[in-house]
């Protein structure tokens, strides 16, 4: 199959775009089938983690509704993640709004993302990508061989690619900023963060971790390429 052939879908779910793009040699019904198994477990991460649904599990939590043991195996993981990353960070980490409430958003999506494209590969798929947002895991190469080339879009004009990279085999690439959201990252004692740069990319094996690294990152500013970079296999850049 080449690219000219490559079968693509595209939605929205966790308040952005998901796309998935599919370079193997399988049917379009196949590839029908295991996009609509990334929707309904997206559909249901939303449904749970989302802080604008009264009935998800991190509402009732917030609410008290809900005790934090309580909740199902996802949402103790995810926060247990948010803990050590907190720690790791040394606060700059933060799952909670500047009102106290939790919000995981930091990262579940990073998370949920490299759950669902591994669907893909359960579903007998072995060349694609799976994005949402500015967070894109990969597996396997093109079908010319080469590997996935991601372009890197200009945080002030999202009609722009400011630049591109070649992503090494089932990697995977986070970009956290402000520019496209808003002011959505919140760093020590729930402060706003207020970098030197306006985003930051982060490219390494696990998208859960690149993302949570882009976000803590960005959020250091200035010695944020250099506390990602302490971690093996996962390198970052930034764009003004």
């Amino acid at each position: 199959m080449g690219p000219e052939a490559r079968i693509a879908f595209v939605g929205k779910s966790m308040g952005t775009a998901v796309s998935v793009h599919i370079d193997d040699d399988v049917s379009r019904v196949s590839a029908e089938r295991a996009w609509e198994s990334v929707c309904v477990f997206l559909r249901d991460i939303e449904d749970r983690f989302s802080t604008f649904l009264p009935t998800s599990e991190i509402s009732r939590i917030n609410n008290g509704e809900l005790h934090m043991l309580d909740a199902s195996p996802d949402v103790v993981e995810v926060l247990d993640a948010c803990t050590w990353l907190e720690h790791l960070s040394n606060g700059v980490f933060n799952a909670r709004q500047p009102d106290g409430s939790i919000d995981p958003a930091g990262f579940v999506k990073g998370w949920a993302a490299e759950r669902a494209a591994g669907l893909l590969l359960q579903a007998g798929l072995k060349s694609y990508y799976l994005r949402i947002g500015g967070d894109i895991q990969t597996h396997g190469l093109q079908s010319t061989g080469e590997k996935w080339r991601v372009g890197i879009v200009d945080p002030h004009d999202s009609s722009r690619i400011r630049s591109s990279v070649d992503i090494p085999e089932n990697w995977a690439v986070a970009t956290s900023g402000t520019a496209e959201r808003g002011q959505h990252i919140w760093g020590k004692d729930s402060l706003a963060v207020n970098p030197q740069f306006s985003s930051m990319t982060v490219i390494g094996p696990h998208l859960m971790w690149a993302d949570a690294f882009a976000t803590i990152g960005f959020a250091l500013g200035g010695t944020g390429i250099e506390w990602v970079e302490k971690f093996p296999d996962y390198t970052a850049f930034t764009l003004s």
